[in-house]
């Protein structure tokens, strides 16, 4: 039974439960005789109190749409065909004359979202609770330190040097308030330089739009299966590539080894800083992580940018910098006198969260969770779409790209989908010349979404992309 909950909705859930199996009652859905899920059954899918699910169940009891009977559950009962026709819903099917009031999203396939049932909310209430008590000592209330709380880019470092094989030290690691503040506080250390960006095409429209609004001239760099094209960059000058080498946003292609060295050695002899994104770099499922850029860089060209916004929570708003230490006087001279953008709690709770382990061990629990997440999905979409789509961006990350046999633009693809209650994602914002984009592409997330209803979304989707049989 797909039911949408909407846990931003001021709608209590219970209510949600109700309204959506009284509509189901009442449009003929569940018909006289039907029994509703066992309570313990559907609060499980739902991942809500069995309490809520039964709360929902006795308004049903109450206003007559069900009987409750002891060991058999809950039956539908008989309404009477002019009940029925005074109140019936009107479930629009597809057709194809647009729809003037597009219906509410039930599915979205969200790509920068994750699912709340695996935050570690129980840890990370824990080192809240020691951060306030470590705060509690303090004799005065001051200002975080200005590159970050040293304990939190110990535990940072200590962390990269572990798990991603980043060369560095507490010194070199700067604190701040997200992903595009990163590439903020890099555009203005260059505001002096020629002032020429580099990244891939298809790549990351939120760090173009950092450059675009620092004057930046935007220069495009080809990707290929594995990663940029290194021809591509032979005869550039410029003074930053952006990179996202483990894992390229969107197209999911892996920086090959072989590149990897080609282009360190170019970023030396160009005198060129390389920006590696490392946005989701724990989240391979087929192999092993990917080792770093920055961990093969023996000539400290390359800035290496992280994020929690994956692994914890991107409404946590906190990320970091791993400067080059040929940089940080560059930095200390710009940001001497800048206050960490970032909550001092948060910086004393989250270095608590990775000094104990805790960090590593969700880490671990996110991998295998979005690795079930993610097979599940991909089976889902090979068996509805089979040989009419091509899949990729697999083995990695949070989401796939959705390339369809088709004679429908994204534009419609996107439209049709959300008449029917489902949202997917463009691409085309993703090139720098939109035109260069597959045709018949879209992104799809999967995380927040779970994986029994994957097949029975995919099927409504395929309907309405009408898309020839298998």
């Amino acid at each position: 039974m797909l039911i949408y909950i909407d846990n931003n909705s001021p709608t209590p859930i219970y209510e949600q439960i109700y309204t959506y199996l009284r509509k189901e009652i009442l449009s003929g859905s569940l018909e006289f005789g039907d029994k509703l899920p066992a309570t313990r059954k559907l609060a499980d899918e739902l991942s809500v109190g069995r309490n809520t699910v039964d709360k929902a169940y006795q308004q049903l009891v109450a206003e007559g749409y069900v009987t409750a009977i002891v060991g058999s559950g809950f039956t539908v009962n008989k309404i009477t065909p002019d009940f029925l026709n005074s109140h019936r819903e009107d479930f629009h099917t597809y057709t194809d004359e647009p729809k003037k009031q597009p219906l509410s999203i039930r599915y979205d396939f969200a790509y920068v979202a994750l699912d709340n049932c695996i935050f570690p909310h129980k840890q990370w209430r824990k080192c809240i609770n020691n951060a306030l008590t470590i705060m509690e000592s303090y004799s005065c209330i001051n200002y975080p330190s200005r590159q970050g709380e040293l304990s939190l880019r110990q535990s940072i470092s200590r962390y990269l040097q572990r798990s991603r094989g980043v060369s560095c030290n507490a010194s070199q690691v700067i604190i701040t308030c997200g992903h595009q503040h990163s590439m903020e506080i890099i555009a203005n250390m260059f505001a002096t330089s020629s002032k020429r960006f580099a990244t891939e095409d298809p790549g990351y429209t939120g760090v173009r739009v950092v450059f675009q609004n620092h004057n930046y001239q935007l220069v495009p760099v080809a990707v290929e299966k594995d990663g940029v094209s290194i021809d591509s960059i032979q005869d550039l000058s410029i003074d930053l590539l952006y990179l996202t080498p483990s894992h390229q946003f969107p197209t999911g292609a892996v920086l090959s080894i072989a590149k990897r060295q080609k282009l360190l050695q170019w970023a030396f002899t160009t005198n060129t800083y390389l920006i590696e994104d490392d946005y989701d770099s724990e989240l391979r499922y087929d192999t092993n992580p990917i080792p770093s850029l920055q961990s093969l860089d023996i000539h400290d060209r390359t800035i290496y940018s992280g994020t929690f916004s994956k692994s914890l929570s991107p409404a946590m708003r906190v990320a970091y910098l791993v400067l080059p230490h040929s940089l940080m006087d560059k930095y200390n001279r710009y940001y001497h006198r800048y206050n960490s953008p970032v909550s001092l709690l948060h910086q004393i709770a989250l270095s608590d969260f990775i000094s104990s382990g805790n960090y590593e061990k969700h880490i671990n629990r996110l991998r295998t969770f979005y690795r079930k997440r993610q097979n599940a999905f991909l089976a889902a979409l090979h068996e509805v779409f089979g040989n009419t789509a091509i899949i990729s961006g697999e083995g990695a990350g949070l989401h796939i790209l959705l390339t369809l046999k088709s004679s429908l633009s994204q534009d419609v693809l996107i439209k049709r989908a959300e008449t029917i209650g489902i949202r997917v994602y463009p691409t085309a914002a993703n090139y720098m010349n939109p035109k260069d984009c597959p045709h018949s592409q879209v992104l799809l997330g999967f995380a927040t979404i779970p994986s029994y209803k994957f097949k029975v979304i995919l099927e409504e989707l395929y309907r309405i992309w009408s898309i020839a049989p298998k």
